[in-house]
């Protein structure tokens, strides 16, 4: 036993020397492969999050991938075909590295810290970032199966009062334009398969950039990239999918928190399918706007102060599972419940205390006038 034990230790340092070499040759020969060949052949085979990961594992692969500026644009505007109009392009190169800070602002979703009970701390719209942003730019991509089936460019202007106090809402489909989709209309005994399939296979970008020279960061994705809730209107027989991120508001906290109704902000976008039996259905509306707690349609003039604080501060997290998005939505669902319930008990307390007051005040107007009576 004591001749076996001190044989086995030597054989695993010779195993552990031996996985050093084979590592530090790894590394020496990924190193004399011709720098075209890496640049050429093999970082453009991958895809965001892969790149992104191999810039971290050495500074020799942080060196090729950050002053290549071709090889961002190339993956950016695969993964967001929307992002090759010339508009977008000219606003990309003002970015502090170009395509690479568009990629780390945009493909990461965002993920706002949810509390139980929302924080109390005071917080306020800052209306001084309204001058510096002109316009909003909206760069959209719809994929089904991740083949492209619609993709365009809105640019929305925010200085006028017809952006800054009615209801926010960017429309991206004309009254009467529609767009075709793959997608088979299938009748109403197949309503579950057809809800399933388009929430596992339809995926939707939505990227908005500024134009604001006193920010850095300029671009955030406002898509939970896959649907949060899929549902079928029971008359019209059109499917309703909503993708929605939450993210965080700003309102003074008032006690018991019943008046403050943006803590947290809803940025919803729906996508409206129709359709005839036999044929294929058709994208007819996808729009955006911005709710707060109790589902009320917030004015441009607040929507724009909050994007800008989305934009500048919110974090940014790469998913791990596909339907995070969805469980963080629940989750804000289930604030937003309790946040209802709180109000509606203390308003019963409220009524319940403004009766009885008025009863003890009844009663002593009555107690007084019999008294009186009794005294005369």
């Amino acid at each position: 036993m004591n001749g076996q034990r001190i044989i086995q230790i030597p054989r695993a340092l010779m195993a552990s020397n031996a996985a050093a070499t084979v590592d530090h040759q790894s590394i020496r020969s990924i190193s004399t492969i011709h720098l075209d060949i890496i640049q050429t052949h093999i970082l453009t085979r991958l895809d965001v999050p892969a790149l992104a990961a191999t810039a971290c594992t050495s500074s020799y692969f942080r060196s090729l991938t950050s002053s290549h500026e071709k090889l961002w644009q190339e993956i950016c505007t695969s993964t967001f075909p929307s992002l090759k109009d010339p508009c977008v392009q000219d606003l990309i190169s003002t970015f502090p590295c170009g395509h690479r800070s568009l990629c780390s602002d945009s493909f990461p979703v965002l993920d706002h810290h949810l509390q139980h009970p929302p924080s109390k701390h005071s917080t306020t719209l800052d209306y001084s970032l309204l001058p510096t942003t002109t316009e909003l730019i909206s760069a959209v991509d719809i994929f089904y199966e991740n083949t492209l089936i619609f993709s365009k460019v809105e640019e929305t202007e925010t200085i006028t009062g017809w952006f800054q106090f009615p209801p926010f809402r960017i429309d991206l489909l004309d009254e009467k334009e529609l767009v075709p989709t793959p997608i088979s209309f299938v009748s109403e005994s197949d309503d579950d398969i057809l809800l399933k399939r388009l929430a596992e296979k339809l995926s939707l970008s939505w990227i908005i950039i500024i134009d604001d020279s006193s920010q850095e960061r300029k671009a955030v994705n406002l898509s939970s990239r896959w649907p949060v809730s899929v549902e079928r209107h029971w008359l019209t027989r059109n499917v309703h999918m909503k993708y929605a991120v939450v993210v965080a508001g700003g309102d003074r906290w008032w006690p018991w928190g019943l008046f403050s109704t943006t803590e947290l902000v809803e940025c919803e976008i729906m996508m409206t399918l129709g359709g005839k039996e036999g044929g294929e259905m058709y994208v007819k509306e996808v729009t955006m706007q911005m709710k707060d707690m109790e589902g009320k349609n917030l004015c441009g003039r607040d929507s724009l102060v909050i994007l800008h604080n989305a934009i500048a501060n919110g974090k940014r997290k790469r998913a791990k599972i596909r339907d995070e998005g969805k469980h963080k939505y629940e989750e804000f669902l289930v604030l937003k419940r309790e946040k209802i319930q709180r109000k509606l008990n203390i308003e019963r307390v409220l009524n319940i205390g403004c009766f009885t007051g008025f009863i003890v005040f009844c009663s002593f107007k009555l107690f007084s006038c019999l008294n009186r009576l009794l005294y005369q």
